[in-house]
């Protein structure tokens, strides 16, 4: 009884010591992905080159698929990492700057919801979002990209 207590004492204080700063206190909800888009096609031919994207619908608000200037694909959720459940949390491309950024166009421009940016590699580029885009797996085999989760 005694060695149990004494264990039981032990995990409460390892538990309470564990850094939670890195967990997003409200994050993007995961919902099955699973994604194939194959670059030979018209709509896509465009994505061989760098700098380039594609807006798919699934995931959370959308999904964005990323040809990066370092020659990667990226695959985001479009759903801003910073306060994800507001209805205009959603990112949008900044082709002038490859840039994403929390807000939605219409036909009056740009209106941010947040003064969040995020780079072409999903990580916070300006606040108040402290956390990355969520991220899908994406695998390339010959033309194809394959994004899951």
């Amino acid at each position: 009884m005694k060695y149990l207590i004494l264990t039981l004492t032990s995990l409460i204080i390892f538990n309470s010591c564990i850094d939670k700063s890195n967990i997003n206190p409200e994050p993007i909800n995961d919902v099955p992905v699973n994604l194939t888009i194959n670059l030979a096609l018209p709509t896509y031919f465009h994505m061989q080159n760098i700098n380039t994207y594609v807006l798919e619908n699934g995931g959370v608000k959308g999904i964005v698929i990323v040809h990066n200037a370092d020659d990667k694909f990226y695959a985001f959720d479009r759903a801003c990492s910073f306060q994800p459940s507001n209805s205009c949390a959603k990112i949008e491309i900044d082709s002038f700057v490859y840039q994403f950024r929390c807000g939605k166009t219409n036909n009056s421009g740009f209106i941010k919801c947040c003064d969040s940016k995020f780079s072409f590699d999903g990580i916070v580029a300006q606040g108040p979002a402290q956390y990355g885009l969520k991220q899908y797996l994406i695998t390339r085999n010959g033309n194809f990209l394959i994004v899951s989760n």
